[in-house]
């Protein structure tokens, strides 16, 4: 049995507050996890799809994408049922269609390997204020019975067809592949699901998360920019 550290990506991997096409590993941290990789199983669980993460960490073998409602561990791959039995991909197709942005507003497709729409995030940045139209977006979305996800003090929302759920990626990954110990990474309240289900939980720490640590006694608390250097001394042997 081996050890698998699986970790979220923006604000965990890659830096919070950087737009989506800037949104990388910092190469530091990429080297050190393309050494772990030949030593670990190493996972990304990210509300991104797998048209954004698959050349962003080439070293995973567990991929968790759009929150958890699909996933590829080694060569098993895994969508959520209600995506496929379920209408809300149409209804959610439907309500973008409808919609008509500020410039200031970009609004981010999350599609499954068949291309099918599992989310949105809608992203306000650049706003100079939180327009009302987002609000409203929510509201219609959460009217046609998709999930609405609020993430505190931060300049954005997600939309989902089913309930995003992280944990469904460690649980498919410890069964599929026999691991021993879980390693979770994250930053955010999408990660509260993975951390209950991990058994070493580390808050990944920046300027915008500090209310997560009234969730969880943590195992480690790691500033972001020093997580490169943590994981070569903790995982060195």
């Amino acid at each position: 049995m081996v050890d698998a550290l699986i970790f979220d990506y923006d604000g965990t991997l890659s830096p919070i507050d950087a737009p989506r096409e800037k949104a990388f590993i910092p190469s530091d941290l990429n080297r050190v996890l393309e050494s772990l990789g030949e030593r670990y199983v190493l996972g990304v669980a990210t509300s991104k799809d797998y048209w954004f993460i698959r050349d962003r960490a080439t070293w995973a073998k567990v991929l968790g994408l759009v929150s958890g409602l699909e996933a590829i561990v080694g060569d098993s791959y895994f969508l959520i049922k209600e995506v496929v039995v379920s209408d809300r991909t149409r209804l959610l197709k439907e309500l973008l269609q409808e919609h008509r942005w500020d410039e200031c507003v970009f609004v981010e497709e999350k599609r499954s390997i068949q291309k099918l729409l599992l989310g949105l995030s809608v992203d306000y940045r650049m706003c100079s204020h939180k327009p009302e139209e987002v609000e409203l977006f929510a509201k219609k979305a959460e009217d046609r019975g998709l999930i609405v996800f609020r993430y505190y003090g931060q300049p954005f929302i997600d939309i989902y067809v089913s309930k995003p759920d992280k944990s469904r990626v460690l649980e498919i990954a410890r069964r599929l592949l026999g691991l021993r110990r879980i390693y979770y990474f994250g930053d955010s309240e999408n990660d509260i699901g993975a951390f209950e289900k991990a058994d070493v939980r580390i808050l990944v720490l920046h300027r915008y998360n500090q209310h997560m640590l009234k969730y969880f006694n943590y195992d480690y608390i790691i500033k972001f920019e020093d997580l490169a250097r943590w994981l070569s001394l903790e995982f060195r042997h």
